[in-house]
């Protein structure tokens, strides 16, 4: 799908914005299946595995009541992603990749769909920038990125269909990309964002 984050549709879209913040209960972990490894050579001799997994990801709402509006409180349910593909450098699992799939989030009687994609086995949290720091410039096991999607259906509140959800994600999972099943577990912080009235740019 098109994600709305355009500087032109910022600015000139009214809109209302609702703070969204999720979590994974650490008594229920989400789960990354492997059903695909696939390795590729470029006749440079340049080697690229490729990967496919499968995602189930209960999230949960944000234990901080600050970051979590009432708006996103229907959210709370599972985040699927049955597409979700890796590019992984060197032909191996451990080694940092990029990633992208389609997910089909499934809340409490609501459904928002759309996609993500990021970078595997890097990390950002670092020195000299964050200190202390958390993670290294190499980090298996984790995946940071953007996700965005529009809500379809919305049984307790109607007014939030069309809406957007946008945000980033952070995903830690134990093992190895090798592992038939893994754990997984993480964090969403973003926004829905409404639009308030057909946007009315400057002539």
């Amino acid at each position: 799908m098109y994600c709305k984050d355009s500087p032109t549709y910022i600015l000139d879209q009214p809109m209302c914005l609702f703070a969204l913040s999720k979590e994974t209960d650490p008594e229920r972990l989400g789960e990354l299946r492997l059903v695909l490894a696939d390795q590729e050579t470029c006749d440079d001799g340049c080697r690229t595995l490729k990967t496919i997994h499968e995602l189930d990801l209960p999230l949960q709402s944000s234990r901080d009541d600050r970051c979590d509006s009432a708006k996103a409180r229907p959210l709370d349910g599972r985040l699927q992603v049955c597409d979700l593909t890796h590019a992984l450098a060197d032909g191996n699992f451990d080694q940092r990749g990029f990633h992208g799939g389609t997910f089909t989030w499934l809340g409490q009687r609501l459904l928002a769909t759309g996609t993500l994609s990021g970078i595997t086995n890097a990390g950002t949290h670092r020195k000299p920038v964050f200190d202390p720091a958390c993670q290294r410039c190499d980090e298996p096991t984790f995946m940071e990125g953007r996700f965005c999607g529009v809500i379809r259906r919305a049984a307790t509140d109607p007014a939030l269909i069309g809406c957007q959800v946008f945000g980033t994600y952070r995903l830690k999972f134990d093992g190895s990309l090798r592992e038939r099943s893994t754990p997984i577990r993480g964090v969403l912080e973003g926004l829905i964002v409404c639009e308030c009235q057909p946007a009315q740019p400057p002539a």
